[in-house]
């Protein structure tokens, strides 16, 4: 691929995905990106599936595009080049802020989504929101994305 990275297997390089923060991706539905600092995540099998659960809080604007825009999300884990945009995606709003400007993010187009990855992130993940429920914390919500592309980049391939 010309993105410097292989689509995987969704369970390989777990090791990467558990160990930091994410930058997961969402879109309404008119094409507008948003971008958050995601730590509470989880890679599983959900009904014979392979899913990505991201716990996001009701009060982020990324709630809204997630239930408002479109039904799904691309999960970026970061590498060194990217690793900056955690700090700016986790303390700015999408509401009122272009994230990705301010980070000097590139993306990719989606091959299975609407919603675009992250250029040089080491993993990347393109999900379809299959289910959601509430967390058994009061201030947060479960989506649950059937993974439906996954990418690494040339720099952890074995």
């Amino acid at each position: 691929m010309s993105e410097n990275r292989k689509e995987i297997g969704p369970y390989e390089y777990m090791e990467y995905f558990n160990r930091t923060t994410a930058l997961m991706v969402t879109m309404d539905k008119i094409g507008k990106l948003n971008v958050m600092a995601l730590d509470w995540k989880k890679l599983f099998e959900f009904e014979n599936k392979p899913v990505i659960r991201a716990q996001v809080a009701y009060s982020r604007y990324t709630y809204t595009l997630l239930t408002e825009g479109v039904n799904q999300f691309t999960i970026n884990i970061p590498s060194g080049k990217t690793a900056h945009a955690i700090d700016i995606a986790g303390f700015s709003s999408g509401r009122n802020t272009d994230k990705f400007k301010k980070a000097g993010l590139d993306i990719i187009p989606g091959k299975s989504t609407k919603v675009p990855t992250i250029k040089d992130c080491i993993l990347n993940y393109e999900c379809q929101i299959i289910h959601e429920e509430k967390s058994n914390m009061s201030s947060h919500h479960y989506f649950y994305g059937e993974i439906l592309s996954a990418y690494a980049s040339n720099e952890i391939l074995k």
